[in-house]
């Protein structure tokens, strides 16, 4: 007779080896057990059950652990077939609106768990056409593009990572856009009072006007205030808009970093600041723009400044530089 070929699992090949050793030791089921440290109950449960035809015996059946008898429920059937037609009427009716309809109209008093139960058990009540829309929702009108990685050291704008940032000062509330340029650490950041899509698109026209070269891509976050005017600009401008994975803040990590240094090195030593006026908050950023541009060394830049940076860059390249 020949015996079947089976993919056992790592269990199963372990009980195999016992038997193996068991019937080439002469059935000695004590040193079977001593040999391979198991006690003598798991072995004999396992014995009879083998069968060397059939090597899918030592497999573990699963259907061993359901109990014989199981627990019914004991709601009567025309107290189920009302939660049914109830919940038939509206998919979108919790447990608990139903529970409130059952004692309100019909005068049955049950618990909220037993109606889900209920619920549970007929496939036809479970809401999945809502659970459908609402991924359909997310996926959105916008494509959610994801930036290649060599994009960051390859070339002078090849890639600008944008992010916001809320800002207190003096009790209000500012909102603060930040844009680099992953290979030069070229920054530049502007305060709004709001943070929807028009302040975002106000803000990457005035970083084109800043950036000393052109940019060629640029990646956010998948905050509301990028989609709709922003990206729409992006498009106009024929620009690459790239989205960073949900809550992957790494994934922009130069535009993280720069919210760090402007709150470190800059914000948290504003004490003559003395009036909240965005016209007076901008400043300030116009102030935080030219040092940390021109006057502060960087080490990922091998202690150059990003102006420094892009000059030597460019010259390497026989292209002209200004700022």
């Amino acid at each position: 007779m020949k015996v079947k070929d089976f993919n056992l699992s790592k269990d199963a090949l372990k009980r195999l080896y016992w038997m193996d050793w068991y019937f080439s030791h002469r059935k000695n089921a004590e040193a079977t057990c001593r040999h391979f440290n198991i006690s003598k109950s798991v072995f004999y449960r396992w014995l009879p059950r083998f069968n060397k035809f059939n090597l899918s015996s030592l497999e573990f059946d699963t259907k061993l652990r359901k109990p014989h008898h199981l627990r019914e429920m004991t709601t009567s059937r025309e107290v189920v077939n009302l939660i049914c037609s109830i919940r038939a009427d509206d998919l979108e009716k919790s447990k608990y609106e139903i529970q409130a309809e059952l004692k309100d109209l019909h005068g049955v008093i049950i618990g909220y768990n037993t109606i889900q139960k209920v619920i549970n058990r007929n496939p036809k009540l479970l809401n999945t056409f809502h659970k459908k829309k609402f991924k359909a929702h997310r996926k959105l009108k916008i494509a959610r593009l994801r930036a290649a990685r060599e994009l960051k050291e390859k070339d002078l704008g090849s890639l600008v990572q944008i992010d916001t940032k809320y800002l207190y000062i003096l009790t209000s509330r500012f909102y603060l856009f930040v844009a680099i340029d992953c290979k030069s650490r070229f920054g530049f950041i502007r305060a709004y009072k709001t943070i929807s899509s028009t302040s975002a698109a106000d803000f990457l026209t005035k970083v084109i006007d800043y950036f000393p070269f052109k940019i060629e891509a640029i990646n956010t976050d998948n905050g509301s205030e990028y989609l709709l005017n922003f990206h729409k600009l992006t498009q106009e401008l024929n620009i690459p808009h790239y989205f960073s994975h949900p809550h992957t803040p790494k994934e922009n990590s130069r535009a993280e970093r720069l919210i760090q240094t402007i709150e470190y090195e800059f914000f948290n030593y504003q004490d003559d600041l003395l009036n909240d006026s965005l016209d007076e908050i901008n400043r300030r950023c116009n102030i935080f723009n030219t040092k940390y541009n021109q006057k502060r060394y960087h080490h990922s830049l091998h202690y150059q400044t990003p102006s420094a940076y892009i000059k030597s860059y460019l010259e390497k390249r026989g292209q002209p530089f200004s700022i």
